[in-house]
């Protein structure tokens, strides 16, 4: 039987560990007993000890085809701040490597509220809130060494979120629902094709994750609800990539959306 760790005690050392951009050893590895309520917790007090304004929620793990690549078997969420929320220039931006741990890129869908969904919402009144959907990277991270963790250290951490950069909006759409499981993305290097993926890739697509999240929301009484102006991002279309110094990643999304989006590895 492990041992109880103070929920205070966790989310100071994941501070520390993000601000000094030092890695640790997974909670779980360390003989710590952490449920999945308790990280969401964690999670709750590493944003306030970052003093995150927090205006959206992250969706992990909502690609089922990397399961087995991260040993896990089920998405998991964390907050966004208007702090880790960027917005590219013309469909370009940069980020600087050092700023994080073990960085890698996931092209995402995210959509933006204009009302709030209610909790245990259909999919179709998911739809009918949203105000505008985007082309995203959000920027993971892992401050547990070669991304080798369980569930709830991943939770504790904020879901591994470390910013979002969001490419040029599309409001106003009809049938959003399928048109965002036949969303295709292309991922490139250095203009180089890394993977393909698609909207089907996000669960059963980016709205089915969305009720994921609401419905998960709904049973952690310590988590706020969804509010207008909230952007939520889906989860990634491709597998998580590796960051290098001197790289330019880019997306190039068709369907709904249909632009792209880049980004300097400085």
């Amino acid at each position: 039987m492990g041992f109880v760790m103070n929920i205070y005690q966790i989310a100071d050392a994941l501070h520390k560990a993000v601000i000094k951009r030092e890695q640790l050893k997974p909670f779980t590895q360390q003989d710590i007993q952490l449920s999945n309520s308790d990280a969401y917790k964690v999670s709750q007090k590493l944003c306030e000890l970052r003093q995150w304004k927090v205006v959206g929620r992250k969706i992990g793990f909502t690609n089922r085809s990397i399961w087995p690549i991260y040993g896990v078997g089920q998405p998991i969420w964390g907050s966004m701040s208007a702090d880790s929320i960027s917005y590219a220039k013309d469909g370009k931006s940069s980020i600087r490597l050092s700023d994080y741990c073990e960085p890698r890129i996931e092209p995402e869908i995210a959509v933006s509220f204009a009302s709030a969904p209610p909790i245990k919402a259909t999919n179709e009144q998911i739809a009918s809130c949203i105000d505008w959907v985007a082309p995203v990277f959000e920027i993971v991270d892992s401050v547990y060494p070669g991304w080798k963790f369980a569930i709830p250290d991943a939770i504790a951490a904020g879901g591994l979120h470390g910013q979002l950069i969001i490419g040029q909006k599309v409001s106003k759409i009809e049938d959003i629902t399928q048109k965002l499981v036949d969303q295709k993305v292309t991922l490139l290097c250095d203009n180089k094709v890394v993977e393909e993926g698609c909207g089907s890739n996000v669960l059963d697509g980016p709205i089915s994750a969305i009720k994921h999240l609401l419905d998960g929301i709904s049973e952690e009484p310590f988590e706020v609800p969804l509010k207008a102006g909230d952007i939520v991002t889906t989860g990634t279309l491709t597998d998580a990539k590796p960051l290098k110094v001197g790289e330019t990643w880019s997306s190039n999304y068709s369907g709904i959306i249909n632009s792209s989006l880049s980004i300097e590895i400085n």
